[in-house]
């Protein structure tokens, strides 16, 4: 599975996705009527450089509550996912989840969860990805957008190379 890459505002770097990350976000893509989205967090090793290479993805997990049109992951199991990713030098850098469409965009649901999560680093970080793989397209649409806190919220769409 080949990798894919998206570049950061202004050029300023990219977010590579590794083929096994993709891979396992790609096997819960909701390409059935009944299927429920799903999701997780993603992690890399080398979040402050210009090339962050997003290296593992967790989820989804039985305690998350998931639903046709709602996922929400279950917080104590991120908290212990980060603790253990951190050990193996692995960072928080986003949140990725399917939709049940083939251009996915981000509800107010998913902005709010990515908002909690950012805000949990306490300012140790003022961006996070939002992931969002929709259920067309070959390979699967995918969705990427940097959430920014700083004076306020930003969200800005990163372009696909």
């Amino acid at each position: 599975m080949s990798s894919r890459l998206f570049y950061l505002p202004d050029n300023h770097g990219y977010v590579l996705f590794d083929g096994p990350v993709l891979a396992h976000m790609y096997e819960h893509a909701q390409t059935r009527w009944f299927q429920r989205e799903a999701g997780g967090q993603l992690f890399s090793p080398t979040p402050q450089d210009t090339a962050v290479i997003i290296s593992h993805a967790t989820g989804p997990y039985t305690s998350d509550m998931r639903r046709r049109h709602a996922f929400v992951p279950d917080a104590r199991q991120a908290t212990d996912d980060r603790h253990r990713h951190f050990l193996e030098h692995r960072h928080a850098v986003g949140l990725w989840h399917t939709h049940p469409e083939a251009n996915p965009t981000p509800s107010a649901q998913d902005r709010a969860t990515a908002q909690d999560f950012l805000s949990e680093f306490d300012g140790h970080m003022t961006g996070f990805l939002l992931v969002i793989l929709g259920n067309k397209g070959q390979p699967f649409n995918l969705a990427v957008w940097l959430a920014q806190m700083n004076n306020h919220s930003n969200w800005v769409r990163l372009r696909e190379a």
